[in-house]
């Protein structure tokens, strides 16, 4: 399970990249029953730039240097799961802006930028090894990661995924997650167009004016 530009399941057909917003608000959230013998720790950048340079540890969940160097410096919050002392999941979170290159679809695109308001997280990056699929290990780590902020101080949860990406899709779905906006980047000779939806109120999860608490889906700089 992968979402963002780590997906495995990109669309792109003849330049077209779509995806869907998904929204959570984390009262509503549905967890999954606890994983025998698998334990999460909310990573700081030091544990996670730990990490990044096992090489087998930082292949196998595409941490690169620009991600450790941004998680430090933009304020990503990282949950990881462990059965044992084998890593098996880790899912992603920024605070404020995902920049774009978080958010490409498609190897010729540019991407989106995601504002995010206060109260609001953006969910980029899910992964669960091959062989531990299958068990609502990432459901774990949703709920763990809602523990750890505290539903009071986080009330919302996004996610930017492809839209064939069903996997991932189905998941969201079983947690509480809801489908709130479709946008697509169109890549013509080097140039993208986008179709973006409106804004979306964080709290209410609906099409809004007020910006000042909406989730803004923006072109790539």
């Amino acid at each position: 399970m992968k979402i963002g530009n780590f997906s495995t399941t990109n669309t792109t057909l003849f330049g077209v990249n779509r995806a869907e917003l998904l929204w959570l608000n984390t009262h509503d959230f549905l967890p999954a029953k606890p994983v025998q013998g698998a334990h999460c720790i909310a990573l700081k950048a030091a544990e996670f730039e730990q990490l990044a340079q096992n090489r087998t540890i930082g292949g196998g969940f595409d941490i690169d240097d620009q991600l450790v160097k941004d998680f430090a410096t933009e304020g990503f919050t990282g949950i990881a799961m462990f059965i044992g002392d084998k890593l098996i999941g880790m899912t992603l979170f920024s605070t404020e802006t995902l920049p774009a290159r978080y958010n490409k679809l498609g190897d010729i695109s540019n991407g989106l930028d995601i504002a995010i308001p206060p109260g609001t997280r953006c969910m980029f990056k899910a992964v669960v090894l091959p062989e531990f699929r299958g068990k609502r290990l990432h459901s774990a780590m949703v709920r763990f990661a809602i523990d750890h902020f505290g539903k009071d101080i986080v009330h919302t949860i996004v996610a930017a995924c492809c839209a064939s990406n069903k996997e991932f899709l189905a998941s969201c779905k079983n947690q509480g997650f809801e489908r709130v906006g479709k946008f697509s980047e169109y890549c013509l000779m080097s140039k993208s167009f986008y179709r973006l939806p409106k804004p979306i109120d964080s709290v209410l999860g609906e099409p809004s004016d007020d910006e000042d608490r909406a989730i803004v889906l923006r072109k790539a700089a």
